[in-house]
């Protein structure tokens, strides 16, 4: 006969003991990392996070959580004074998309102009990347000093995405879209004066760029074929092809 053998409640008890780790006990800077990381990744981990515990709701209301946060759940703009007021606390924290999108907001819609490109350098600055291409598109429209400027920031966003496929520029795009049909009516007096202050300057390509550029006309591509080599196409082409899209 095979006897079995089954531990006492009480020695259950002691090993979970043993094994049981309270995350208050941990270090406070582990603690604002933890935090920071998951707003970074998703706002509603975060939320769950702050009934964790007292420390994590304390925590999770530090500054540093409040730069990283990822804002990608959120609508744009906010329609209710309570979510006015959780992105003036993003913003003042220095939140790179909470800049970005008051930016976007203060130059088109608003019609500041100053006071959205000053939002919009920052969330460049900070690696915001739709920061800088928006940033960078108006530069470029704006000619004159700001034009090199324009297209040496656009650059750096253009051509890593489409160092390979075109994939995560679509993305881009997309992001970039979603925003702007939300806050832009037809015929935004703002949107028309870039249009009419953008000029382009002529140039020749090879018959390659013209190619990609036929097959990309719209700010979603569509097709199997999403290869294709920067090193061959005509960088000045790609990026006014840019600038041209937005402003459709």
């Amino acid at each position: 006969m095979v006897s079995s053998f089954s531990p006492s409640s009480s020695s259950i008890r002691r090993k979970s003991k043993k094994t049981r780790i309270c995350l208050d006990s941990l270090p406070e800077d582990l603690l604002v990392e933890i935090s920071s990381c998951t707003g970074a990744s998703s706002l509603s981990a975060v939320r769950n996070l702050r009934v964790v515990s007292k420390s994590f709701r304390r925590i999770c209301d530090e500054r540093y959580v409040f730069y990283r946060l990822s804002l990608k759940e959120i609508d744009y703009p906010p329609w209710h004074q309570n979510s006015e007021y959780f992105f003036e606390r993003c913003r003042n924290s220095g939140n790179p998309e909470a800049l970005y999108r008051k930016g976007f907001m203060n130059y088109f819609r608003d019609n500041l102009k100053h006071e959205g490109l000053k939002y919009l350098a920052e969330a460049a600055e900070k690696g915001n990347r739709e920061a800088n291409y928006v940033y960078g598109l108006i530069l470029i429209c704006l000619g004159d000093k700001t034009k090199q400027k324009g297209l040496k920031i656009l650059s750096s966003v253009i051509k890593p995405l489409m160092s390979t496929t075109m994939e995560e520029l679509v993305e881009l795009r997309y992001k970039i879209k979603k925003i702007r049909d939300s806050v832009l009516w037809p015929n935004n007096p703002v949107m028309e004066r870039l249009k009419t202050v953008y000029v382009r300057e002529k140039c020749e390509c090879d018959c390659k760029t013209r190619m990609l550029l036929v097959r990309n006309h719209g700010w979603h591509r569509y097709g199997d074929d999403t290869d294709m080599n920067i090193s061959s196409a005509c960088e000045f082409c790609l990026l006014h092809h840019e600038v041209e899209l937005f402003l459709r």
